[in-house]
């Protein structure tokens, strides 16, 4: 059996296991939060991680505030300008001021999120936000941009400014 700080050693050097409790992913966010300046963390490794597998994450650990901790230390970082970006939520999320942390600069892609995946369990919403540089923890990876094109920025959602809904969608 996998113990929660094998899992967050694992998570730090970018590696995802998918048979893991989620109470053993909780845990092991919670070591990475406490001992993240003794642990070697991968920065690329664990963006494509999260790039991948991040909405997984999320709803296996179900705090926010404890990701966005982890995220803020493990991210890469980025140089840059604040930017517009979109978002496609699931409407309980945004409903719940859940907002996630993955964004893109091209509507088309938060909209496909915003019909689709995000939109099983409640219906969809399109947002769009103002994202000061400091609010972004990571700018696209290979992945994201070369791979999926969806150009995803992971952001600090606490730190958006005048998000707008666009446009609601039904549940399909």
């Amino acid at each position: 059996m996998l113990t929660a700080q094998a899992l967050a050693e694992m998570f730090c050097r970018g590696e995802y296991v998918t048979d893991v409790e989620d109470e053993t992913w909780r845990v092991a966010f919670e070591h990475v939060d406490r001992r993240s300046e003794s642990l070697a963390l991968h920065r690329v490794a664990i963006h494509t991680l999260w790039t991948v597998n991040g909405g997984h994450l999320r709803r296996k650990i179900l705090d926010d505030a404890l990701i966005l901790r982890v995220l803020r230390k493990a991210m890469p970082g980025y140089q840059g300008l604040g930017l517009t970006l979109y978002r496609g939520e699931c409407q309980f999320l945004y409903a719940q001021n859940k907002i996630g942390f993955c964004w893109s600069p091209r509507i088309e892609v938060a909209t496909r999120f915003a019909r689709g995946l995000n939109a099983i369990e409640s219906g969809g919403v399109l947002l769009r936000a103002h994202v000061p540089a400091e609010a972004i923890l990571a700018g696209p990876n290979d992945h994201s941009a070369q791979q999926m094109e969806e150009f995803e920025y992971t952001c600090d959602p606490e730190r958006l400014r005048d998000i707008e809904v666009l446009q609601f969608f039904p549940k399909p």
